[in-house]
């Protein structure tokens, strides 16, 4: 194929009945010459006669399966390996965009010669009275390769915010395969070790107005759960993060970055323990394996140069914010 503009990538595992809509919003799209490109990852039968039966008229959609599951960072690099497109993005199959997307991403792509771009990000969930933004670009931002890693970890506000997830963004073509930037296969945080990974090696970043990536929160997700292995993944994530800096000779500038990003994911390894256990005892074996994994990935001594005293009195005094609360 060829004189393809963009290319999508969309990783499906047992999501037959999320993946029209996802697809709908793909073949309806304002621009042309957009490859859609299908990773079944060994999925049951559903999924390949919903794509035969509504979209095999479409020239545009190319059609790949895993017989064992590759998962989503593993499928993401299929996908990229069989791409034609200048730019190359990436949908979950339960998401959907505005019919602009690929038209805006193109033209802010081609005028600004950025080397990842970024969408605003909505979540919908079937819960809510309203969608909420993850994050949300009201204009064209021009990043660097710093202030984008910076925003990313909250250490520098500048008004907006950036995910740490892969799917509301954009990447030259030649700048994934010159960097050689391949998701990480088999573990849970894929999508920041990706984030990081480009961030670090990236010239230009852009966020890009006027068009939403719209990420569905569906109950029954891997990221709706809880288990030994996000405690372990954990523990590989941020091993895998640290060696991403030291092996650029970064560490020491981006130090802050890291330990705020790890505070993150701390957080949620905690929420989803107390939103998916029940039981008790279940809670706090697993509290006192996150600890471990705490210790495993953090240095104490060189976080402490990093954070402030307010941080750390935070970590000691969560829900106290005067004296007055303590005393009387």
């Amino acid at each position: 194929m060829s004189n393809i503009d963009i290319s999508v990538i969309i990783p499906a595992h047992n999501t037959a009945s999320y993946l029209k809509k996802c697809l709908d919003s793909m073949v309806n799209q304002t621009a042309s010459n957009v490859e859609i490109i299908i990773v079944d990852d060994a999925s049951e039968p559903a999924l390949k006669s919903l794509l035969y039966e509504k979209y095999k008229n479409y020239q545009n959609i190319i059609f790949l399966r895993n017989e064992a599951p590759m998962r989503p960072g593993g499928a993401r690099n299929r996908g990229i390996d069989v791409a034609h497109g200048r730019y190359i993005t990436f949908c979950d199959s339960d998401d959907w965009v505005d019919l602009n997307y690929f038209e805006q991403i193109i033209k802010y792509m081609d005028s600004t010669r950025a080397d990842i771009g970024m969408t605003s990000m909505m979540r919908n969930d079937d819960y809510s009275t309203k969608p909420i933004y993850k994050c949300y670009y009201d204009r064209l931002y021009t990043l660097t390769s710093s202030a984008a890693l910076k925003i990313l970890s909250g250490s520098y506000d500048m008004g907006i915010k950036i995910v740490p997830a892969c799917i509301n963004k954009v990447y030259r073509r030649e700048f994934i395969f010159n960097t050689n930037s391949r998701f990480e296969q088999d573990i849970y945080f894929q999508g920041i070790l990706y984030s990081v990974y480009t961030f670090l090696r990236a010239q230009k970043i852009i966020c890009i107005p006027d068009t939403t990536y719209h990420h569905y929160l569906r109950i029954n997700s891997i990221t709706q759960s809880f288990d030994q292995k996000h405690i372990n993944d954990f523990v590989e994530c941020f091993t895998r993060m640290r060696a991403y800096f030291e092996n650029l000779g970064k560490y020491e500038e981006y130090a802050f970055e890291y330990y705020r990003i790890c505070e993150h994911y701390i957080n949620v390894l905690v929420a989803e323990l107390f939103e998916y256990i029940p039981n008790e005892k279940d809670k706090k074996a697993y509290l006192i394996e996150i600890i471990n994994a705490i210790k495993s990935v953090v240095n104490f001594d060189d976080y402490y140069k990093y954070i402030t005293a307010e941080q750390l009195r935070h970590h000691i005094q969560p829900h106290i914010d005067n004296t007055f609360d303590v005393l009387y």
